[in-house]
């Protein structure tokens, strides 16, 4: 009777690894691939790092540090109007780091109508310890002071600052209460977007960096040269730039 046992417990071992490769295999020959190619600019000029630009209000500036986070995704059927989210991904953009600029996912293939993110970091890892990857302290989007990720972060000069050295600093962060600072993000295609099995569709974004300074609330330079703490302004900087994405174009080969 023991060895009987023993050798259904080993059948069913088998048929469940089977099962699980036959399913592995289905949704890899099922599945699409977008690929979320970011552009950043300002105004109407490719963004680069140290360039001359000036913003909505007629201010002067130069960036030396763009950085956000992008996470919690989510695509929205065209069809069912039923949404495919991405789980448990964070993704770190930075202007100096190119490759970080373009995000690649696999997604099953269908019709999509919409993409959304969080542009930053939801309440949970904010509250989970020290993680690893996007989310590491030592990528310089932690603060130390106190518990939370710095979910977009800009650094620059401008002639009209008062800080030293002409700077100005913008790290704006806040997950919870009055002050959160997390904004969803959506954007249309316009079109329904058809993700064939084993292709890839690129949706080209821009992200306008001027957004930061008069989407909603005109937030000069000259007058507020540094938000580094969560409250009032950092809410309006993260309501301006909440409007700073749009899409370009989209290719699907």
């Amino acid at each position: 009777m023991k060895m009987k046992s023993s050798f259904t417990l080993r059948l069913a071992v088998c048929v469940l690894l089977i099962l699980m490769e036959h399913g592995y295999a289905y949704a890899q020959k099922n599945s699409g691939t977008i690929a979320l190619q970011i552009e950043h600019i300002a105004g109407n000029s490719r963004l680069e790092l140290d360039s001359l630009y000036q913003n909505n209000l007629g201010e002067s500036f130069s960036v030396r540090k763009f950085r956000y986070y992008i996470s919690n995704m989510q695509l929205e059927d065209a069809v069912s109007k039923k949404s495919y989210w991405v789980k448990d991904q964070y993704f770190l953009v930075d202007e100096a780091n190119p490759a970080s600029k373009m995000i690649t996912l696999p997604i099953p293939a269908g019709s999509y109508r919409s993409v959304s993110f969080l542009l930053g970091v939801d309440s949970i890892k904010n509250v989970s310890g020290a993680q690893t990857g996007a989310l590491d302290p030592l990528n310089d989007m932690f603060w130390t002071w106190r518990s939370g990720y710095v979910m977009a972060k800009l650094e620059g000069r401008s002639p009209v600052s008062g800080l030293p050295h002409r700077m100005f600093e913008y790290h704006i962060g806040g997950f919870n209460g009055t002050y959160n600072v997390l904004q969803r993000i959506q954007l249309n295609f316009g079109e329904t977007l058809m993700i064939a099995a084993g292709k890839k569709a690129t949706v080209n974004i821009n992200a306008d960096i001027n957004a930061w300074f008069s989407a909603v609330h005109p937030l000069s330079i000259a007058q507020h040269p540094a938000c580094t703490s969560e409250g009032a302004l950092a809410k309006q900087y993260a309501e301006n730039y909440s409007h700073m994405f749009s899409i370009e174009s989209i290719f699907v080969p």
